[in-house]
């Protein structure tokens, strides 16, 4: 009975060894890319076994122990390339070739003349998608580019809402002019950069940031140039899609500067008044006034401690602001045409007490397809915007309220409790016909600086496919703004005290800007897809003027290397002599 166990025992031991030795198995093999190269680096490592891997070597090769041969699954993968998943199924040699990550090869990305994949660029351009701004709520595009694109610096002058936002693609080229780039939507200049726009109307946007954008451009691409393609439709068929989206915030500023508490100024004060009673600047009974406004100096430890006094940051920038947008869309796509219509609502509270900003947007986009060889597009907009608020920088060295807010006294003194100075006008500063200092919060009431722009535009355009490769194309557009600022002075304004203007309103109306491109020729000769022979291929024949008379005409003509050519020099020659028109060439590309 006991060598009947002893061989069952056995039995069982050699059959577990059995299936130990059939389950574990060590897999070489041998990486290459998609042109027959050894893939060095790369990764293979076991699916869903954490820490069970390895890296190719130099000839590619890989070695890699899998305990379950029969089932587990090696996932092959390397930077640029499109991973692989290769089931052991008990194979001891695993050979496997990776493909190129195609998907950003594909990307389309807009320049100057179209729209080309990214494996056709030969430019430095970096470009963000929609998803990406969609996850930073700001009332301007450009605030949402801030970190997103290497070589371009997004910067702002200040918090206030509707502050002015500096965008840097190459540094800082002149120190007389202007530095920011070129802003193009939808193949048109944009004069207010991308404050006009709704962040979620927009689809692309791409920097172009090396010089080639002046052969595009002209000089006005010097400083860089920002393409913005917004949305023109749904993506996916069918009927109508109505779309809300909408959020609420909550900011407050992060960190406050240290300020001096109700004991440390009424010390600064006292050596103050020792200071201008040694120069002269003060009576003899300086001191005097001194402690009947804050006590004697041997009792500022007892009359102060533990007296806060009153923080004007906390006044004037703790409140928490609150930050709504709403926006409605409709949108759709048809077999031939795609359209899109949307209206947005911004509200934002600044920290600054009585400052923010509305905002509102109306948006009409369409693309239709009307036949094999004509296509037309328009986009129409409307943008209103109001900013409230004089602002923590205004009013130069003296007058600047950012300053009031950190050198203004904390505390009343023996004579009242601190709160006595959040309401009127410091009795110790009345009478001082030399003084500019004030209470912050009566400067932000008192002192109003509204401004609103109102903007429409319309664009248009239509292209003609001529050729396989060729197009052509005619654009459209107009552009009308107009501006006002309103600005009051209170009665207890100290800059209205001190000057003889209450208030100005000024009004601002953008002339009629009217830009027609046409006669321009879509190329698109990469990798030989038009014939060696065709005159077409040098795209150095483009010439670029400006037509200034009655309106606005920008055109961009191409020149031909034959007699052929829609403008010849005695054309050109025939516009100069011609005293209603002026001709700018701005480049020669």
């Amino acid at each position: 009975m006991y060598k009947l166990k002893e061989l069952f025992l056995m039995f069982i031991l050699a059959f577990v060894s059995m299936i130990t030795y059939a389950q574990s198995l060590t897999v070489t093999g041998k990486v290459l890319d998609s042109e027959g190269y050894e893939v060095i680096g790369g990764s293979v490592v076991v699916k869903g076994a954490a820490g069970v891997g390895t890296v190719t070597d130099l000839d590619g090769k890989y070695t890699l122990k899998v305990n379950d041969a029969s089932k587990d699954v090696l996932v092959f993968s390397y930077v640029g390339m499109t991973s692989q998943e290769v089931k052991v199924n008990n194979q001891s040699v695993i050979n496997v070739t990776l493909q190129a990550d195609a998907v950003l090869l594909e990307d389309v990305v807009v320049i100057g003349y179209a729209a080309v994949p990214r494996r056709d660029l030969t430019g430095s351009v970096t470009s963000v998608s929609s998803k990406e701004l969609s996850k930073v709520p700001v009332s301007d595009v450009t605030q949402a580019l801030a970190g997103r694109m290497a070589g371009v610096m997004v910067q702002q002058s200040e918090g206030t809402p509707g502050a002015s936002i500096s965008v840097r693609v190459r540094g800082g080229i002149s120190i007389t002019q202007s530095n920011e780039p070129l802003y193009i939507i939808d193949g048109f200049p944009s004069e207010d950069g991308m404050s006009t726009l709704d962040p979620a109307e927009i689809e692309t946007i791409d920097v172009l940031k090396d010089a080639s954008a002046t052969a595009i451009y002209g000089a006005r691409g010097a400083n860089g140039v920002v393409v913005i393609t917004t949305k023109n439709g749904s993506k996916s068929g069918g009927k109508a899609t109505v779309t809300f989206d909408s959020y609420v915030g909550v900011k407050k500023i992060a960190n406050k500067l240290d300020v001096l508490n109700a004991g440390e100024f009424a010390r600064l004060d006292y050596e103050r008044t020792l200071w201008r009673m040694g120069t002269g600047d003060s009576g003899a009974d300086g001191m005097t006034k001194w402690e009947e406004r804050y006590g004697k100096f041997s009792d500022l430890a007892s009359i102060y401690n533990g007296r806060k006094g009153i923080d004007w940051q906390d006044e004037t920038l703790g409140r928490n602001a609150i930050t709504q947008n709403y926006r409605v869309g409709v949108s759709g796509k048809t077999e031939k045409m795609n359209y899109s219509l949307a209206y947005s609502y911004y509200n934002e509270e600044g920290a600054m007490v009585y400052s923010g900003s509305k905002k509102h947007n109306i948006s009409f986009n369409m693309n239709h397809e009307i036949n094999k060889w004509l296509t037309v597009n328009s986009r129409i907009s409307y943008d209103q915007m109001r900013v409230e608020g004089m602002g923590t920088s205004e009013g130069g060295d003296r007058f600047n309220k950012m300053q009031h807010i950190l050198q203004y006294r904390p505390t009343v003194g023996i004579m009242g409790v601190d709160e006595d100075l959040l309401y009127g006008e410091d009795p110790l500063l009345a009478d001082d016909n030399g003084n500019v200092m004030q209470n912050p919060l009566i400067s932000a009431a008192e002192e109003l600086n509204d401004r609103e722009w109102r903007t429409f535009q319309a664009n248009g355009g239509a292209t003609i496919k001529l050729l396989k490769g060729l197009s052509f194309r005619s654009t459209v557009g107009m552009r009308y703004q107009t501006r006002r600022n309103d600005v009051f002075y209170g009665d207890e304004s100290i800059t209205g005290k001190r000057s003889s203007i209450q208030g100005s309103i000024t009004n601002l109306e953008n002339m009629l800007n009217l830009r027609h491109l046409f006669q321009q020729i879509f190329l698109r000769s990469f990798h030989h897809r038009v014939s060696p022979d065709s005159p077409f291929n040098d795209l150095d024949d483009l010439f670029r003027f400006v037509i200034q008379g009655p309106f606005f005409l920008e055109s961009t003509f191409p020149v031909y290397p034959s007699e052929d050519s829609p403008v010849d020099a005695q054309q050109l020659q025939a516009m100069e002599e011609d005293t209603s028109l002026q001709i700018i060439r701005l480049a020669e590309v």
